[in-house]
């Protein structure tokens, strides 16, 4: 895959710089999530959540590297600015689909601390010269009708090519299914071809955007 895989701005993006816009100061700092308290209000555990949770779960590359797969936390927003900021200009114009440089700290707060009530955001860990860098995720983000969910995954450059995000994506839509949700869909730029090659090899079905010819809506059934 090249520097340009990231499908466009989940819910979370959006709502994260809405919120930022509508604040004048930065909120006060909270204390970190517990890691095994941050979804024990979500739907029912699944098993897949609850591996997940205590850190159980392993991605490996076609490099042969098995990265840790957990739930993305408030403590990860330092890794999460800094993971945006390894991508191309044309790689964050993909992933948001609009000029966003830089993540504020307060966009990469709201974004690392998903609703579980009907989120689920996992994040890959780096090892190596990327240890305790996060490489990238996939994201859920449940609609209000609760049975349809919106996916996205983003990896920064050093973690392309190693079918990474076919296995991220997986991953998380074993746990939407196991959430409840039975159709899933993510919107993509026309011009961004490595993400619409990865939706394809998911056998997602690709169409055009009724609403804007230069996105590109991928969507399946779980």
């Amino acid at each position: 895959m090249s520097h340009e895989l990231g499908t466009g701005p989940a819910a979370a993006i959006a709502a994260a710089a809405n919120k930022t816009a509508a604040v004048n100061a930065a909120p006060a700092a909270s204390a970190p999530i517990n890691k095994v308290s941050t979804l024990t209000s979500a739907r029912p555990f699944s098993p897949l959540r609850e591996k997940l949770l205590r850190r159980k779960v392993t991605i490996a590359g076609k490099d042969g590297h098995a990265h840790l797969a957990r739930p993305i936390d408030e403590t990860d927003a330092g890794a999460l600015i800094r993971c945006y900021d390894a991508m191309t200009d044309r790689g964050r114009w993909f992933r948001v689909l609009h000029h966003l440089p830089h993540l504020s700290e307060d966009m990469a707060r709201e974004f690392c601390t998903p609703d579980p009530e009907r989120d689920l955001c996992i994040v890959l860990e780096g090892d190596g010269p990327l240890e305790g860098e996060i490489l990238g995720g996939a994201r859920i983000t449940g609609d209000k009708d609760g049975k349809t969910a919106e996916y996205s995954v983003t990896l920064r450059p050093e973690a392309e090519g190693l079918g990474l995000a076919h296995k991220a994506l997986e991953l998380v839509f074993e746990a939407a299914r196991e959430m409840g949700y039975t159709h899933i869909w993510g919107t993509i730029h026309s011009e961004n071809g490595p993400m619409l090659q990865l939706a394809h090899s998911l056998n997602l079905h690709v169409h055009r955007d009724p609403n804007d010819a230069a996105l590109m809506v991928s969507e399946g059934d779980l």
